[in-house]
Formats: C-alpha cells, structure tokens, sequence
C-alpha cells in the first residue's frame, strides 16, 4: 500500500514522461482498479506484458524522481508550509 501511495505521487508528478500505453496501463490499474487481467483483456494483450508494463514504469517513474527530485522538493515545501501553519 506504501508503495503505491509512493507510486501515486511520482505517476501524478511524471505520467506525462511515460509512453502512452505505460500511461493508459498505469492509469486503467492505479485509478481504475482493473485488476491485471482486466487490463489485458481489454487491450487484448497477456497479463505478463501488462505485468511488464507496470514494473518498467514503476522502474522509470523512479528513475526520473531520481534525476529530478520534484516529488522531494514538494513534501518539503509540504512540510514548510504545515510548519507555518503551526506558528
């Protein structure tokens, strides 16, 4: 659950960066809640590749939170922000 909540954020921040199927699958299984087979009976493809799908752009997601850090830069400033409210 952790991890997809984690997964949420950077999809939110990065989708735009995946290609359009990681896109459409990420999207049909984290918002949708189609299960895998759902998914790959609707784009007539195996479960496998939809399987495939979602580790390499989990994987790629991950890489570009890497190299961007933008999901960091907002918890902080979430963070800052709370503090303030706080005062």
């Amino acid at each position: 659950m952790k991890d997809d909540l984690r997964f949420l954020r950077l999809w939110d921040l990065y989708s735009p960066l995946l290609t359009a199927t990681q896109r459409e699958i990420t999207d049909l299984y984290f918002n949708y809640d189609l299960s895998l087979g759902e998914i790959a009976e609707q784009k007539g493809v195996s479960r496998q590749s939809v399987s495939d799908c979602l580790q390499k752009s989990r994987k790629q997601l991950e890489k570009y939170e890497e190299k961007l850090g933008f999901a960091r830069i907002v918890a902080e400033m979430q963070a800052q922000i709370d503090a303030l409210r706080k005062e």
